[in-house]
């Protein structure tokens, strides 16, 4: 008799389960999920050869005065040496600037209302020796001299 019971109850509790499997996928329930394409299939190397990124916008001349009226405080910037330098700064706005190719010496003046965020860096070519300076004010200026080729930062703090 419990024989017959536990067969019973195994038929019951496969035929059970065989409904559930069947139904589910019927319904969709344990279907696969949908597998995404590779974004950069079908990209050939040919068409698409090199990127690279936009160019810095910047204003088309520099500021010499900040947008909202003359700065309170006179900044100074200068690099010396012989040849052409590749020259950033940051404007009366509190723009970065940068050119390059600049013959040298070179010296800019501005005005501004964040003495923070004043400070010039040069690189000349690799057989020419830069010399940076900046001033705000009345402080005394802070100068540095770099070796041919290297880069020189000045930033009064």
């Amino acid at each position: 008799m419990v024989g017959i019971l536990v067969a019973v109850v195994a038929v019951l509790v496969l035929g059970f389960c065989g409904c559930l499997g069947v139904g589910s996928t019927l319904l969709g329930r344990y279907a696969p999920e949908p597998v995404a394409e590779d974004p950069y299939d079908g990209y050939d190397d040919e068409v698409y050869p090199t990127w690279a990124p936009p160019a810095p916008s910047q204003p088309a001349t520099p500021a010499s005065t900040p947008s909202g009226g003359p700065g309170r405080y006179p900044v100074s910037y200068e690099v010396a040496g012989t040849g052409r330098a590749d020259i950033q700064y940051y404007d009366a706005n509190g723009d970065f600037i940068r050119l390059e190719g600049v013959r040298l010496p070179w010296r800019g003046k501005i005005r501004t209302d964040d003495p923070n965020r004043v400070v010039v860096t040069a690189r000349g070519d690799e057989s020419v020796a830069v010399r940076c300076s900046a001033q705000v004010g009345d402080r005394a200026p802070v100068t540095q001299t770099g070796e041919p080729g290297s880069r020189v930062t000045c930033q009064p703090s």
